[in-house]
């Protein structure tokens, strides 16, 4: 589309600057390069049609900005984090060293160094027993969050289908 060729004070007049807006809200004009006009229907659809690409292409644009900042973001946590995790395993094997060696003062090497173990083993058991609980709960609530879309998505179906009247 091209402008209506207006010079304005101060500019060449070979410049294209857009029409004045209509007064009327209701009135829409299209782009000509003779006068402006009331633009007909099959204008407006084809013009709707354009922006409504555009504007899908837009949003699928800032979506795909916005996730590659989240994820860039998220990578640099998760690799700290990752760190934090390495480092505090390497710490708490030094508090049970301590442990033993504190225990070792008063027992046996071999029986502080066992007692640790059993320690640590408790805890490796309590910890797995929760995960696991913990696994089979989000299951439950998976399988039943799936079953739920099931539904859904067949009463969307029905409530299309009856909106089409078929």
């Amino acid at each position: 589309m091209s402008y209506e060729q207006i010079p304005l004070p101060g500019e060449n007049a070979g410049n294209p600057v857009p029409p004045a807006p209509p007064t009327n809200p209701t009135q829409v004009w299209t782009q000509t390069s003779s006068s402006a006009r009331p633009a007909t229907i099959g204008a407006l659809l084809a013009n709707i049609s354009t922006q409504m690409t555009t504007l899908v292409k837009g949003e699928l644009e800032l979506a795909k900005a916005k996730a590659v900042s989240f994820g860039t973001k998220y990578g640099v946590g998760a690799g700290l984090l990752g760190t934090a995790g390495v480092l505090g395993l390497y710490a708490l094997g030094w508090f049970f060293h301590t442990i033993e060696v504190a225990l070792a003062a008063a027992l046996p090497a071999w029986a502080a160094s066992f007692i640790v173990l059993l320690i640590i083993l408790l805890i490796v058991a309590a910890l797995g027993v929760v995960g696991a609980l913990a696994i089979k709960k989000a299951k439950e609530e998976s399988d039943q969050f799936q079953v739920d879309m099931k539904e859904s998505l067949a009463s969307n179906v029905d409530a299309v289908k009856k909106g089409l009247g078929k």
